[in-house]
């Protein structure tokens, strides 16, 4: 199962990747308020409980392997905390789960203005992509999602803004990897405090690399990477 990033979708974050997966069955999982005529996002909380309720409906409560990019991989990590559905494999692609505090008003603000000229078709200054991002990423406004609503945004950026780790996490037995562009800061925050609950996790660190930079410009690579977690 693949869970995509915040304000774009399944296709526009996996489509390039999932050719080089085809021999695999592949569960693309769209968020609410990330596909067309979709009500808007609720919460994190209510995404896992929608998928906890398909796993266990339709594959007996249990996958093989969960990859969740940015927002995805904040959800995939309370789905591990959860614990009520079974994962093998879990690849967690620059989760972030960093309590911004007082910052959450003005970050959930900035970015709602920047993802919503964007997909107006507005200008963002590429220092400003950037300085998010990361250096030399200004493709990623290639994945957004030009149906995204600013309700949207607003209540992923203050799940994602506020959410803390869980001790129930420690319960996860499955594999588990956690990857990041060199040029992010969060996640790599996020990886450094989640070895602390799970010291088995291997951290892969993608040289030169922003945020999702790796899976939108080098799908074959980013693909291998999958496959060597997985198989």
């Amino acid at each position: 199962m693949m869970l995509p990033g915040m304000a774009t979708t399944v296709h526009t974050c996996f489509d390039k990747v999932i050719p080089y997966l085809e021999q695999y069955h592949i569960i693309l999982c769209e968020l609410d308020g990330h596909y067309d005529n979709s009500a808007s996002f609720v919460s994190i909380e209510t995404t896992c409980e929608q998928i906890e309720e398909y796993v266990l409906q339709n594959h007996s409560g249990k996958l093989d392997a969960l990859l969740g990019f940015s927002l995805g991989g904040t959800i995939a990590v309370e789905l591990i905390s959860r614990n009520l559905i079974k994962l093998d494999h879990v690849i967690l692609d620059a989760a972030v789960c960093e309590k911004m505090g007082v910052l959450t008003p003005i970050y959930t603000t900035i970015f709602s203005w920047a993802v919503k000229r964007i997909c107006n078709g507005k200008h963002i200054p590429a220092f400003m992509i950037e300085a998010v991002m990361g250096k030399g990423n200004g493709r990623i406004v290639e994945t957004f999602y030009k149906g995204t609503t600013l309700a949207t945004v607003k209540k992923e950026c203050k799940d994602v803004y506020t959410y803390g780790i869980k001790n129930t996490i420690e319960d996860f037995r499955g594999e588990i990897a956690f990857w990041y562009g060199e040029h992010e800061h969060y996640p790599a925050k996020t990886a450094k405090k989640l070895k602390l609950y799970l010291p088995n996790m291997q951290i892969q660190v993608f040289s030169k690399m922003g945020h999702g930079q790796m899976m939108n410009e080098y799908p074959n690579e980013y693909a291998h990477e999958i496959l060597k977690v997985i198989c």
